[in-house]
């Protein structure tokens, strides 16, 4: 993974309290949901960078108010169907 370095204005860190490792966090959470949105990354890669597996993806996505049906056809399935073998294993 190739690293940047970006200025964060002091209004930005002062007025949010957070630590560096959380901004940058935050940022790069935020850099993926925009590809996503953009069509440049699938829900399989944003859930692999992110490190949080589909559901975990799938609920950030809706704590940011963005809807499922954002999803292909495809997609759509296919985390229908993760779900359900993970309910199906409770």
């Amino acid at each position: 993974m190739e690293a940047i370095a970006i200025e964060i204005p002091d209004i930005i860190s002062e007025a949010h309290e957070q630590s560096t490792e959380s901004i940058k966090e935050g940022i790069q959470r935020g850099f993926v949901i925009w590809e996503y949105l953009n069509g440049h990354l699938s829900l399989r890669e944003c859930s692999q960078i992110l490190r949080m597996g589909y559901r975990g993806f799938l609920e950030l996505l809706w704590s940011r108010g963005i809807p499922a049906d954002g999803l292909s056809g495809p997609e759509l399935e296919q985390q229908m169907s993760a779900l359900r073998a993970v309910l199906a294993d409770r």
